[in-house]
């Protein structure tokens, strides 16, 4: 039962700062932001607002499913955390009035966690325990499905109370899917009416809708932006609007989710947006994903809701094959990775990826130009592989890429993929051409451009579709070689990326990343990859398996099939004797 004198908030952050060592970074990191806000003069935590929610969520929200059913919730000191946040953290409004500072909130922990039984409360809450009249609360998923498996243990919750069953009015669909849940009232002679709605795949315009809370459940598979933008924009007339974001991490880098989590990541490490609070059971950098105390350390209802018994199993299946790997990695230890059929692991392919290619310092080095033209209706990208070296004279491969993309169509194409092109356009690695198709004059003027700069030794290309361009570039004297995307002519870059991607170089006294680029898309493009083999199981990207565009990564092997050639490591001066002693002995 709740104390309602008890900060309970205070009582996680003791807890998890006197023992680091187990917790991840990322949940460290929530706590040391409750930590310095109580230090503000802005805002003030309102304990009475923290725990009145923390009761009507152990009064009135039950168990729906297990062994558990029907038994009131009982929340975990780290699920108390969370929505002390939520409620807790208040400030004055333009009218003087005391609101809610956070209005999203994102969850995310691995599967069977209690994450579904968290979203209830607050729409139940919202629904009946804060006092608000005419509320609309929406609950959303990729689909009418998938928005079901929210819907369903809010409506179950609701019918298993005795003091709520008899207040609400439940509307099925057809197998008895939830519609909505309506909750009529009168006070003081006037009747009002609460209700939860639950959106379909075509529900999809704000008009007309003026919510109060959005529940958004499993972001981590929804490929639209289109229910997430417009009910949250659809809020503007709310005085204290609140989202809940809840999922684990999933297997699909262009979903809504991780658009999602990479934002809310980097509001907890720069605590620059107050309206968000965040609270994420991930691993930390480096993880062993076989070690246990990993497992426990991710999993904060481990031994709990979480069975270790099953986490055992699950780990077995998957050592066995790549794709439970990734099952296991995303759905129990919270690990974003691409589809479990490409090639590379997310995690590593975002550590090639720097703030700032220093373009001063590239100015005069050689580089080798890719060029891969696609269709001219959609992506296409230029690569500029520059090989240069480390202080010990092991090769560093830095990469910078220009992607092209029609104007026409641009808004759709950001939804369909989650790729903000034009904010990339903005930050300068993304040309966008007018009308409904690249324009190879643009995509000409930046290898001009670049040859001026730098020193291109050599232009590689696809000949399947850059033949007029070519033409123009030999007639200026640039010297153009074909490589074709087949697996004889791409196996041997695609083999040497492979290895310097798991390598590390040191760089004025830096770890550096063997491969760097400063283009978020190149590392999107590579993270979606599907191979292709031959006879002798030489390899190839397929651009007709992967999932998604590719182009970037087609580039860069285009080019590299010439800058790998440029990268033998360099006979530092002070071991040359020894080096020649060595080959004359």
């Amino acid at each position: 039962m709740i104390d309602l004198n008890i900060n309970y908030a205070d009582l996680f952050a003791n807890k998890v700062m006197s023992n680091k060592e187990d917790y991840p970074d990322s949940v460290i990191l929530a706590v040391k932001r409750y930590q310095n806000w109580k230090k503000r003069k802005d805002i003030w935590f309102d304990l009475e607002k923290a725990n009145a929610m923390l009761y009507f969520t152990e009064t009135f929200v039950r168990h729906c499913k297990g062994e558990w059913a029907g038994k009131p919730l009982e929340l975990e000191l780290w699920q108390k955390f969370f929505f002390t946040n939520i409620y807790g953290w208040q400030k004055h409004n333009e009218k003087g009035q005391s609101v809610r500072v956070i209005r999203t909130a994102f969850l995310e922990v691995p599967k069977k966690n209690g994450k579904t039984l968290m979203a209830t409360s607050p729409v139940v809450y919202g629904m009946f325990g804060e006092g608000k009249k005419g509320v609309d609360i929406y609950v959303s998923a990729t689909n009418f499905d998938q928005a079901q498996e929210a819907a369903k243990p809010i409506k179950l919750t609701i019918e298993n109370s005795p003091d709520l069953k008899d207040l609400v009015k439940v509307y099925h669909g057809k197998e008895q899917k939830v519609k909505s849940i309506i909750y009529p009232f009168v006070e003081d002679g006037i009747n009002y009416q609460n209700q939860i709605i639950v959106l379909s795949k075509d529900n999809e315009g704000n008009e007309g809708k003026n919510p109060y809370i959005c529940l958004f459940d499993e972001v981590h598979v929804n490929k639209s932006t289109e229910q997430w933008n417009n009910l949250r924009s659809a809020q503007i007339a709310q005085t204290e609007s609140l989202n809940i974001v809840t999922t684990t991490a999933g297997k699909d880098p262009s979903a809504l989710g991780v658009q999602i989590y990479t934002y809310a990541k980097d509001v907890l490490e720069n605590d620059d947006d107050d309206s968000w609070f965040a609270l994420i059971y991930e691993p930390n950098k480096g993880y062993d994903w076989e070690d246990r105390k990993v497992w426990r350390m991710v999993n904060p209802n481990y031994g709990i809701t979480v069975n270790s018994d099953f986490l055992e199993n699950a780990f077995k299946e998957a050592k066995k094959n790549s794709f439970n790997k990734a099952e296991f990695l995303s759905k129990h230890l919270d690990v974003y990775v691409n589809y479990a059929e490409t090639y590379f692991d997310l995690d590593t392919l975002e550590k090639m990826l720097i703030n700032n290619l220093n373009d001063e310092e590239l100015e005069g080095m050689d580089c080798v130009a890719g060029v891969d033209l696609s269709r001219r209706t959609d992506l296409t990208c230029v690569s500029l592989n520059f090989p240069t070296f480390d202080d010990e004279g092991n090769p560093i491969l830095k990469v910078k890429q220009m992607y092209f993309i029609p104007e026409f169509g641009i808004e759709e194409k950001e939804k369909q993929r989650n790729v903000p092109y034009r904010e990339l356009a903005e930050k300068g690695f993304v040309t966008l051409c007018p009308g409904k198709t690249v324009d190879e004059d643009m995509v000409d003027q930046y290898i001009l451009e670049a040859y001026e700069k730098y020193n291109m030794l050599q232009i590689n290309y696809d000949p399947a579709l850059a033949a007029k361009l070519v033409e123009r570039w030999e007639m200026l004297g640039i010297s153009c070689v074909e490589v074709p995307q087949y697996p004889t002519h791409m196996n041997e870059p695609f083999d040497d990326f492979e290895m310097l991607l798991l390598q590390e170089r040191k760089l004025n006294g830096k770890v550096v990343p063997a491969v760097a680029t400063d283009n978020p898309l190149f590392v999107f493009c590579t993270s979606n990859a599907k191979i292709i083999t031959n006879i002798n199981n030489l390899k190839a990207p397929s651009k007709r398996k992967s999932p998604e565009h590719i182009d970037g990564f087609v580039a860069f092997l285009i080019a590299h099939k010439e800058t790998l050639n440029l990268m033998e490591p360099i006979i530092v001066d002070e071991a040359f004797d020894d080096y020649l002693k060595e080959i004359y002995r």
